[in-house]
């Protein structure tokens, strides 16, 4: 494949909720365009998009597909990205390296789940959008109905350019809405409808069309075309044009008006870069071959063989080989120039969210992800996989910037983190897949704390003869509650020699250790002090062990007659929804303890126990119909309802009389 210019590159994501004919869509634009040879079908796991066996299982994109190909003289780069909301991730990073965008929308179900997000990410980005209503052909389709919903739902500047002839499995091409002739009779109801649509929408942008309108003058064709076409570029016009991907019906026009109406590379606001900058948008590994690096250059260009800076790391990467992808299909390249988009294999350092550029260049912006929702907390079924778990999940994480691995030091877990419980299974069936790594997965354990609110002071004494040197130590100690995020204070107020001296931190030593797994529920204790004021030695057979046992009995004794109680985490949350769903979201919230501190028409802030927000992503998706999202953040400590305290201790006492441990140390 030849290199381009950048006003002849089209850089476009295609992008649309789970179900739309997405991948259908790309496969009939590559075969309608001569760069595949058979049109594949995602239901017989043959498309060009879906390759990953995953993919083919599911029937489903869990990744971007890159499909380069050319056509009249351009080169267009399609980014096929996943519908599903648990792979939002690839989405931003394909809308973060393109100047256009192809929503497809589903002429039976609509607007679907999850495209409120991505809308808004595109509309933030300023990114100049088509609107494409696929399935035209199937049963129950209404394009008028949908455009209705689309303009409802994504707003009123997008204006229909087409409209089906036929309707249902009668739909049999398309009528362009630009001419103003020959239209048939039986549809001049249904055109003169879109036709205002249309007019309105480009009056908008030029004064005029607008003169013309209001004075019911004939508008010239051409003018129309030049008020698309600025609309599309300042972002106030979003042409809607109508499909059908398995039946091929609209996907030259489609092709056609790629070309046409949306930007080329050069109109990105990166391109003004001087000298060499380019992005690592996407990282993945494909079996025998290895890490692949997707990269888009903005400015200056790039030769196999060649050596670039990784600005981002501040060291030298070696460039090997240079190719596109159409599908798994690589395609060599001479070179990568501005305004394309390319693939490198095996770079040593580079990873997603890179800059590559010149010794004097400076880092390129980096993509802002939404956080996480779903955790789980895993571990290997080998305790000889502990490594290999650890590698494989790290590498997931330079692959995925929506995926994160925490460990744990409190509740001595590995936990990860995705968009979704889908996002979660997949890394996990990759882990086992490349890494040989099966893991035992459970909800995250919550971080609960243990305290007191009373005072309490008592004796612990250690005394152990075994025939030969013994073991003694003699401690006394006071505990009284600290205020809230205190943590722990330790005193010493022994007199006159009743401890020595040296025994003394080993005492500390035996209460931290006590504390680090409490008594009443084995979680944590914080906020307290302790103060040791009293005790007794023996000159033989004191030792610091004697000592620190004899302190972490004392605690243990003590700690249970100062009115033990637990706390909980809460967060801070903030929920984002449809208006509709506010009230929803609200009722649910205060089912999980939540105060609710603002309520708005979209958005909901609240805190919330933590531990009242297992599988919440999950539950959000289903009542808000894949259309509410949230985040959250740690605020505080507060102590728990007595009814929880009861099933926690509860659920202590019944481990350890089975003889297993709560917490691992």
């Amino acid at each position: 494949m030849k290199t381009y210019p950048p006003d002849k590159i089209r850089n476009v994501a295609v992008i649309g909720s789970g179900g739309t004919g997405k991948t259908s869509l790309c496969e009939a634009l590559l075969f309608k365009a001569g760069a595949i040879s058979r049109l594949g079908k995602v239901d017989d796991g043959n498309s060009t998009s879906d390759y990953d066996s995953e993919e083919i299982k599911r029937k489903n994109s869990i990744h971007t597909s890159l499909l380069a190909f050319e056509y009249d003289e351009h080169k267009i780069n399609l980014l096929d990205t996943p519908g599903y909301i648990d792979f939002v991730g690839e989405v931003y990073a394909a809308l973060s390296v393109v100047e256009g965008v192809i929503v497809v929308v589903d002429a039976v179900s609509g607007v679907g789940v999850g495209l409120d997000t991505i809308w808004g990410e595109v509309n933030r980005l300023d990114i100049p959008k088509i609107v494409v209503i696929n399935k035209l052909d199937k049963n129950q389709a209404d394009y008028a109905a949908k455009v209705e919903e689309v303009r409802k739902k994504l707003g009123k500047d997008c204006v229909p350019v087409q409209m089906p002839i036929g309707k249902e499995a009668g739909f049999s091409g398309i009528y362009n809405l630009l001419k103003p002739d020959g239209v048939p009779e039986e549809m001049k109801s249904d055109y003169e409808t879109f036709r205002e649509m249309l007019i309105e929408g480009t009056a908008e942008v030029d004064e005029r069309i607008l003169n013309d309108f209001m004075e019911n003058k004939p508008i010239p064709e051409e003018e129309i075309i030049e008020a698309i076409h600025k609309g599309i570029e300042e972002n106030h016009v979003t042409p809607i044009l109508c499909t059908s991907a398995t039946k091929e019906i609209g996907i030259k026009e489609l092709i056609d008006e790629i070309d046409y109406f949306l930007p080329g590379a050069q109109h990105n606001k990166l391109a003004k870069n001087n000298g060499l900058a380019a992005t690592v948008f996407k990282t993945t590994i494909e079996p025998h071959v290895g890490e692949l690096s997707f990269i888009r250059l903005f400015s200056g260009e790039i030769k196999p063989s060649s050596s670039v800076m990784n600005i981002s790391k501040g060291k030298e990467e070696r460039i090997g080989q240079i190719s596109t992808l159409r599908g798994k299909a690589k395609i060599d390249l001479p070179a990568i120039t501005a305004g394309d988009i390319a693939v490198l294999p095996k770079l040593k350092i580079t990873h997603t969210g890179d800059t590559l550029g010149d010794k004097t260049g400076s880092e390129l912006p980096k993509t802002v992800y939404p956080e996480p929702v779903a955790s789980l907390s895993v571990k290997p079924k080998s305790k000889a996989d502990q490594e290999k778990m650890a590698l494989g999940l790290s590498a997931f994480m330079n692959e995925d910037p929506t995926f994160k691995m925490h460990y744990d030091p409190e509740t001595k877990e590995t936990v990860i983190y995705g968009m979704g419980d889908i996002h979660l299974e997949i890394i996990l069936h990759r882990l086992k897949e490349r890494y040989g790594v099966e893991v035992e997965t459970g909800a995250p354990r919550i971080p609960y704390k243990e305290t007191i609110k009373g005072r309490a002071k008592g004796q612990g004494k250690y005394k152990k003869q075994t025939g030969g040197r013994g073991q003694y130590g003699d401690t006394w100690i006071e505990i009284e509650p600290l205020p809230r995020g205190k943590g722990f204070e330790f005193v010493d107020k022994v007199v006159g020699g009743a401890i020595p001296r040296n025994y003394i931190p080993s005492v500390e030593k035996g209460i931290r250790e006590a504390m680090g797994v409490g008594v009443i529920a084995g979680y944590p204790v914080v906020d307290l002090k302790v103060t040791l004021f009293d005790g007794s030695y023996h000159e033989v057979d004191s030792s610091d062990m004697a000592f620190k046992i004899a302190a972490s009995m004392g605690f243990k004794k003590v700690f249970t007659e100062a009115v033990p109680t637990l706390l909980e985490p809460i967060v801070d949350i903030t929920v984002y929804a449809p208006p509709e769903f506010i009230g929803d979201v609200t009722g649910d919230l205060n089912k999980r303890r939540g105060r609710i501190t603002t309520i708005e028409s979209d958005k909901v802030v609240a805190k919330v126990p933590l531990g009242e927000l297992t599988k919440y992503a999950t539950d959000l998706r289903s009542f808000t119909h894949g259309r509410g999202t949230y985040t959250f953040r740690f605020s505080h400590y507060e102590e728990v309802p007595a009814g929880t305290k009861d099933k926690l201790v509860a659920a202590y006492t019944k481990l350890k009389e089975e003889g297993g441990l709560l917490h691992e140390k």
